[in-house]
């Protein structure tokens, strides 16, 4: 019965991964490395923006609760406006997440559908063969009855083969229902990036709404920021490079420091105490969960303090790759020094902390904040640019550069 034997040797080519549960081992190829290195992105990309959008939110929590406990309506508003940029920015993270989320299950459904395939083919051809059998037996069955022995052989390889066959459907089967869940979990998370993607349009509405409100409200400052943004341009314009702006700033904020803690003039015998000296900025108090510095964008860091750049130089300071788009914040509390467009650096935000202490951001596309305004950490203070933008922020003291990395939480 030489029909049986090759039958057998044909169901025998089924291969071995359709007969259990367990994958089948990865071949170490090039392109299945490419795409196990992709998948692991996603997933630390997921875990890094879950981490984010986190972080943001607690630190809204924190700033609207100081917000709600100051008396001074300036002051009020000021944080109001950090704790929703922080919101935004939390919100931002969770697209983020959503999409990494996304393309993991996008990749994942894939894989299982090849694998699905690939197992499929040949329990597929073994079962067309059986039918095929049953309903159109060979000639060689009637011309070659075979002994009593081969039909004995012939029944002990049916009792074999037909539990083999019905067992890798099984498995089959568990593979299609997998399938199946993963469609369904694609479908929550492309929902979830819908709804994701809505309220990040709603916060951004709310925020832009809001300081409209506080720009028509603040009137009355327009002579005083008028004049402090025009010496500001003059100091720009006077800049060759970005160094030479931020020399300028800060000999400026140094001078304002020193007259600032100058006692007033000696009172008259019997008129009122001399008013206390000023700061330098004016502060709130900080809650203690506020981190000492935060990075004014979310995205990932490309180059560091100290990376090499064009013609020789250094970086000076971090550059952080962000969404398009992405709200830019206050790293820390602070009096707007500049805010314009400067050279190649788009627009441009130079904060004045006191003490000597500055930070510059560059490569905005649009700032939301005028010269002389004063700043809370967190307060909202520009947007990234479409595409792929980068945002670059450096931190100085006394006119040297300082490593943010350890203030970062």
């Amino acid at each position: 019965m030489s029909w049986v034997i090759a039958w057998a040797v044909a169901s025998a080519s089924v291969p071995a991964a359709a007969t259990t549960t367990s994958p089948a081992p990865v071949v170490n190829t090039a392109p299945g490395d490419a795409l196990d290195r992709q998948m692991a992105a996603n997933r630390a990309a997921l875990r890094d923006a879950r981490t984010r959008a986190a972080d943001a939110e607690r630190q809204s929590v924190v700033i609207g609760a100081r917000a709600r406990g100051v008396t001074n309506a300036a002051d009020r508003d000021r944080l109001a406006l950090a704790a929703l940029a922080l919101r935004i920015q939390s919100a931002e993270a969770s697209l983020t997440a959503s999409r990494a989320r996304l393309a993991i299950l996008n990749r994942l459904r894939t894989q299982q559908a090849a694998d699905l395939a690939t197992q499929q083919r040949p329990l597929m051809d073994l079962v067309a063969a059986l039918q095929l059998l049953v309903r159109r037996p060979p000639l060689a069955i009637f011309a070659e009855p075979g002994t009593v022995s081969d039909l004995a052989h012939a029944r002990a390889l049916m009792d074999v083969i037909v539990p083999e066959v019905r067992r890798r459907t099984a498995v089959l089967q568990q593979r299609v229902t997998r399938s199946r869940r993963l469609a369904d979990l694609q479908r929550l998370a492309a929902n979830r990036l819908t709804d994701d993607q809505q309220l990040l349009r709603a916060r951004r509405r709310e925020l832009a709404q809001r300081e409209a409100s506080l720009r028509t409200r603040a009137t009355s400052l327009d002579a005083r920021a008028g004049l402090e943004g025009d010496r500001a341009i003059v100091l720009a314009e006077q800049a060759a490079d970005v160094s030479q702006l931020l020399q300028r700033f800060e000999r400026s904020g140094a001078l304002r420091d020193r007259l600032a803690r100058l006692n007033g003039p000696v009172p008259r015998p019997g008129s009122m105490a001399a008013a206390p000296a000023r700061p330098a900025v004016a502060r709130i108090a900080p809650a203690v969960a506020t981190p000492a510095y935060r990075a004014p964008v979310l995205g990932d860091v490309i180059s560091g303090m100290g990376a090499p750049l064009a013609a020789g130089r250094r970086a000076r300071g971090l550059t952080i790759a962000a969404a398009a788009g992405a709200q830019i914040v206050a790293p820390a509390d602070g009096r707007v020094a500049f805010s314009g467009p400067f050279r190649s650096y788009g627009q441009v935000v130079i904060i004045d902390h006191g003490d000597g202490w500055t930070s510059l951001i560059t490569g905005m596309i649009a700032t939301s904040v005028r010269v002389g305004g004063t700043l809370v950490q967190g307060s909202p203070i520009g947007r990234a640019g479409a595409g792929a933008p980068q945002i670059t922020v450096e931190l100085r003291r006394g006119g040297q550069p300082v490593d943010i990395g350890p203030l970062l939480y």
